[in-house]
């Protein structure tokens, strides 16, 4: 036996066992910690992203998020806040790279080296005046904006400096100040640094009690900038991490502490983020670039999808991919993200945030770039729609797994293999084509071609990596640019993109009845009406239509119309006190219709605008000496109802957009710093004599980081032919209501009208029958402001899996209806915040209540009682088994006399003696003549 050699066996087990040990120690503390918070919270997640092309809304899992400050948006840090992610600056304290916006305005004498890896200088902290720069340049800005805490990092850069090891205390007493001045100015925020092991043990327990977390790199794998390559990080280095730690953990037990890893595989992110959790840490795996998605607990499931257009930018709105896919998306539970072909490819990952890519073509522009992209993509296990006119060339050709692609020969035979086809919507397939046609590998046909040449083709089909569609098979068309599905496309998006077992976030549901909503622009609210002593329209719809349908109406005046300073200030004293009369009705909520009613948005921004010949009414209201901006239509409208209409119980809650109704990004930012809502815009009328899901427009149009949100059904003034009749033609728009809810609900009920339907007859009897028809079926009246949360919430949240199979959501409110698949059930009593569930159109809506729901989904229907539909909004659900019995408590706010179902049960009775309680069939029926109920105890077999 070799004495030496055993003696060093034993000092290298000794070794790594203590190791063992003291990451034992360290990690059995923090989940000890993380235990304790458990009872309160779910598990911390941090996110550290330096990007800027990934949707807000996949940056909600996380609690805490930090960002590079040029890389964010003003939208993106209110929106995260208000969605409870804490946004943080990223501040590099030691250095600055030579690209940043602020490295001209350094002085020659504050840089004491160079970092060649990452092309920075290295900053002198010691000296007062560059704290003073980091501080007023960087820092105060970013809590300005926004921003709620900061991320300190290269806080040891001073040791690349010559004798920089030997200035460690100056440099410590340095950091030390700036710390202390941060939480001087920010005595709210959150401070984390990353690393400060330099720090010597006075300075470092006075820092202890400054900052709220502490970021590591490399605990486990880590990144070589110098060599550009991944490495594992050793034992010993390791050892020595878990040293430098166990002051700080000593000190502050209940800290964050953060481990920041990188790895290649995003494969293996899951995996490492889990072993760093048992570890003790809150994790981060990412790439070196950081604009890699991390893991998240629970985990998060992706439903945003990538979708390209090839108009430009600007013109988005006007593409079939938004036009005609994006409401199919939507109803789909996927979050459309669009970009145009003409900006330069997405830089960052994708797998890590979408759930798939679409991509439409229209002009015919070829972009050899972007198909080998598409295909790398492809490879890194994201699904590639290809639908309108599918490009040729070997790249496309591999991502629509096509051999070739070439134009038919006429005549052509067809061969349907799957049901929708030539029966969803259009019935005559094309009998020709003018444009290439793939020649598919394997397909999944859904409609082969055989041409006269015997050879075959596949116009529809889904293959292993995605699907095509191509044109002309997409629609039958008819005139007047009338076009008709030739395809089930939610069934196809479902195929192509593997998304049918989530649930969708609805936005057209409450609780199982179908959303109504009520909104008036202020067009015409002075115009006088046929009616005897013309009065002025504002008071025929308010007598006539306000006053008898007592529904929530969001409704809205244009100030020049009923200003003393506008345009008719002789009738502006009846028409303001009108206004204030509206304005008190309980069940009205008030909007604003801008100053003049600009009937273009985008000049105002810098935009091109049409020429004068080319607009119907110009391009705005005529006010003398008055040019429009943002400030005045938006504020300035605001703040006028404010002062001169508004009751002192009341606050402006909507914004409703005018004319061509496109806002840019500006306009869209000062609705949303308002504190208002905004809707209006899209084009949703399909009709029997027209379009029928192709004239069904998406629930919202996103520009930038920004939200339009669109009316759910166009207005009377589409209906009439522009106001030039028949003004009767509004009832048409109770077709509209039939075939969005044939073809799977795919709006609310919008009543959507000018107060110039107050001057004609015909107008106004066809506004009563659009009432009566809609206030006969089954809904639950909602203010527009209501509706559009829901949007938001649908844009604007993440959809998160525990390892339980439970959903839930993040994000800017909580969804109070989802749909899942009509084979599948929520477990009422194993969920928490879901109630039941109802099935209508084709769908199965499950009812979400509380701040926080947890869905979870089995095969078979609930045992005991469940919430079949009411119609208002819940406000509690309990349900609990008591002495062979039932106790089910509900509170619900309704703006009719309260009315719900409860299924599952063959008997109830109330302990509210004004509830009535009957059987109808397999469910009870309870009604009351309140419109809210706090907690109504039921008591059922």
């Amino acid at each position: 036996m070799n004495s030496r050699a055993d003696l060093l066996g034993c000092l290298t087990f000794y070794r790594l066992l203590m190791i063992k040990i003291l990451q034992l120690l360290f990690a059995l503390t923090l989940l000890l910690m993380a235990a304790g918070a458990s009872a309160t919270r779910p598990p911390f997640n941090i996110a550290f992203y330096y990007g800027d092309e990934a949707p807000i809304g996949s940056l909600m899992a996380y609690d805490w998020a930090v960002l590079q400050q040029d890389q964010t948006s003003n939208a993106r840090l209110d929106l995260l806040a208000r969605a409870g992610t804490l946004p943080v600056a990223y501040v590099s304290v030691g250095e600055m790279a030579r690209s940043h916006r602020l490295f001209r305005d350094l002085q020659p004498d504050w840089t004491i080296g160079k970092n060649p890896s990452w092309a920075s200088v290295v900053l002198d902290v010691r000296l007062p005046e560059v704290r003073e720069f980091l501080l007023d340049k960087l820092i105060d800005p970013a809590f300005k904006r926004g921003f709620q805490g900061v991320f300190l990092d290269t806080l040891d850069s001073f040791f690349l400096s010559p004798n920089g090891e030997q200035q460690t205390a100056a440099f410590a007493a340095a950091h030390e100040k700036l710390i202390s001045a941060i939480r001087q100015r920010h005595p709210d925020s959150k401070i984390i640094i990353n690393r400060g092991f330099h720090l010597p043990d006075d300075i470092r327990e006075t820092v202890m009690g400054q900052v709220d977390a502490l970021a590591l790199e490399s605990w486990r794998t880590g990144y070589d900038a110098g060599k550009k390559a991944y490495r594992a990080v050793s034992d010993a280095d390791r050892q020595w991490l878990a040293g430098q730690l166990e002051p700080w953990h000593r000190a502050r037990p209940n800290m964050p502490i953060i481990a920041i890893d990188y790895v290649e595989d995003p494969l293996r992110a899951e995996e490492l983020a889990n072993r760093l959790r048992q570890d003790g840490f809150v994790p981060w795996v990412a790439n070196p670039a950081l604009t890699r998605l991390g893991p998240a607990v629970p985990r998060q499931v992706n439903r945003h999808t990538l979708v390209f257009h090839d108009l430009a930018e600007a013109d988005m709105d006007r593409s079939a991919a938004h036009r005609f896919a994006g409401i199919v998306l939507e109803r789909s539970g996927l979050v459309p993200h669009y970009r145009s072909t003409r900006q330069s490819l997405p830089q960052e990952p994708t797998a890590d945030r979408y759930a798939g890519i679409l991509v439409w073509l229209e002009t015919g522009d070829r972009n050899s770039g972007l198909c080998n992209w598409l295909g790398q993509q492809q490879d890194r296990g994201l699904p590639v729609v290809m639908m309108g006119q599918i490009p040729d060339g070997p790249a496309c050709r591999r991502v629509i797994a096509a051999s070739d692609s070439t134009i038919p020969a006429a005549p052509l035979s067809y061969e349907k293999t799957q049901s929708s086809v030539a029966t969803y919507e259009g019935r005559r397939l094309p009998s020709l084509s003018a444009n290439p046609v793939p020649v598919a590998e394997n397909p999944d046909s859904w409609l082969a071609i055989t041409d006269s040449q015997g050879k075959r083709f596949s116009p529809i089909y889904t293959h292993a990596r995605g699907a095509v569609a191509s044109a002309p098979y997409i629609f039958e068309t008819g005139p007047d640019n009338q076009a008709y599905w030739l395809f089930n496309p939610f069934d196809f998006f479902r195929k192509a993109f593997g998304t049918a077992s989530m649930p969708a976030i609805d936005t057209t549901t409450e609780n199982g009845r179908r959303i109504l909503t009520a909104h008036i622009d202020g067009d015409g609210f002075i115009s006088r009406g046929e009616f005897p002593g013309s009065p002025l329209s504002a008071r025929v719809i308010q007598d006539e239509i306000l006053s008898r349908y007592t529904v929530p109406h969001t409704v809205s005046v244009i100030e020049a119309e009923v200003s003393p300073d506008g345009l008719y200030p002789d009738v502006s004293d009846t028409a303001e006190t009108i206004a204030r009369s509206i304005f008190r009705m309980d069940e009205v909520e008030v909007a604003s219709h801008t100053y003049s009613h600009p009937f273009f948005w985008q000049p105002m921004e810098g935009g091109r605008a049409p020429q004068l010949e080319d607009t119907l009414y110009g391009y705005a209201m005529s006010v003398p000496g008055y040019q429009p901006s943002l400030e005045r239509e938006i504020s300035g409208s605001i703040r006028y109802i404010r002062q001169r209409l508004l009751p002192e119980d009341k606050a402006v809650k909507v914004f409703l957009w005018t004319g061509d109704a496109r806002p840019g990004v500006e306009a869209l930012q000062r609705v949303r710093e308002a504190g208002l809502l905004n809707v209006n815009g899209g084009d949703t009328k399909p009709l029997p004599f027209a379009s029928e899901l192709a004239g069904t427009w998406p629930d919202a149009r996103p520009v930038g980081d920004e939200l339009q949100v669109y009316a759910p059904v166009m207005n009377e003034n589409v209906y009439t032919n522009q106001w030039t009749g028949p003004f009767y033609g509004f009832r048409n728009v109770i077709d509209t209501f039939r075939i969005l809810e044939e073809k799977g609900r795919l709006k609310p009920m919008g009543i959507y009208y000018h107060f110039y339907s107050g001057t004609k007859p015909e107008a106004l009897g066809a506004l009563h029958d659009v009432y009566r028809y809609a206030l006969s079926q089954p809904v639950t009246p909602l203010h527009l402001s209501d509706y559009a949360r829901r949007v938001q919430t649908f844009y604007y949240s993440a959809l998160l899996q525990d390892p339980e199979g439970g959903w839930q959501w993040r994000g800017i409110g909580q969804p109070s209806t989802v749909t899942i698949p009509q084979d599948r059930f929520p477990d009422v009593t194993a969920s928490s915040g879901v109630a039941g569930f109802h099935d209508a159109a084709g769908n199965r809506y499950v009812h979400l209540t509380g701040g926080s729901p947890r869905l979870i989904l089995t095969d078979a229907p609930p045992k005991g009682p469940w919430l079949d539909q009411a119609n208002g909004v819940l406000t509690r659900w309990d349900r609990e088994r008591e002495g062979g019995r039932w106790k089910v408590t509900v509170g619900l706010n309704s703006h009719q006399p309260v009315s719900l179902s409860l299924a599952g049960t063959q008997k109830c009775t109330a302990d509210n003696p004004g509830a009535k309680v009957r059987s109808a069939g397999e469910q009870i029926q309870i009604t009351l003549a309140a419109q809210q109920v706090e907690n109504l105890v039921l008591e059922c077999q």
